[in-house]
């Protein structure tokens, strides 16, 4: 995925006829589009991943959003390659993905399982246990859990849902946040631009 921002056509020109001011307009374009990627960055993590299109669990991924320069005018907001959540930053694409259990069934945890924020608590069913106590799975259902007291009255509590495979839908906020940002961005290019001109 990928936005650019390209100047008008007349731009080249007018920075040939500008001369040595041309070279500062140049620089101050590239330092107004350094500036712009990362308010972008920041609105990505501010209105996009607080909530709305994609639920915070760890906030590692929204720790992970940045703003940066690849060349002089060429500025990229999202994740840097071999960071440690590049694994799962595609959840700030559009891209879709099934994910199909290797022998078995993937284990969802549900309820206890589960953070206020809807992470994860244990990375496996094991560490559950060794929490909990024996986890096992009633006959005829598809979910795995505990029984919680030791009266006959105690009430099994599910824990994880046992299922082939599920479908997971990229949030889209990594292109929303930088789209709504675009006047943001250009609007710092055009100021550090104007100081250029002024001095």
């Amino acid at each position: 995925m990928q936005l650019q921002i390209e100047m008008g056509p007349e731009f080249p020109k007018v920075v040939a006829d500008l001369g040595l001011m041309g070279r500062a307009v140049l620089a101050a374009c590239s330092h107004g589009l350094k500036d712009g990627v990362k308010l972008a960055a920041n609105n990505v993590i501010s209105n996009y991943l607080t909530g709305q299109a994609l639920k915070r669990g760890s906030g590692l991924l929204a720790k992970s959003v940045q703003g940066w320069m690849e060349g002089n005018f060429e500025g990229v907001v999202g994740v840097k390659p071999n960071s440690p959540v590049s694994k799962y930053a595609w959840l700030l694409s559009d891209e879709e993905k099934t994910i199909t259990a290797k022998g078995g069934a993937l284990t969802i945890p549900i309820g206890e399982a589960l953070t206020p924020a809807g992470v994860a608590r244990f990375a496996s069913v094991k560490e559950a246990e060794s929490h909990f106590g024996k986890i096992f799975r009633p006959r005829g259902t598809n979910v795995l859990g505990y029984i919680r007291g030791k009266s006959k009255r105690s009430k099994f509590r599910a824990l994880f849902v046992l299922v082939k495979s599920v479908f997971v839908q990229g949030s889209g906020a990594l292109y929303d946040g930088v789209e709504e940002s675009l006047d943001d961005i250009t609007g710092r290019m055009q100021s550090e631009i104007d100081k250029a001109v002024e001095r």
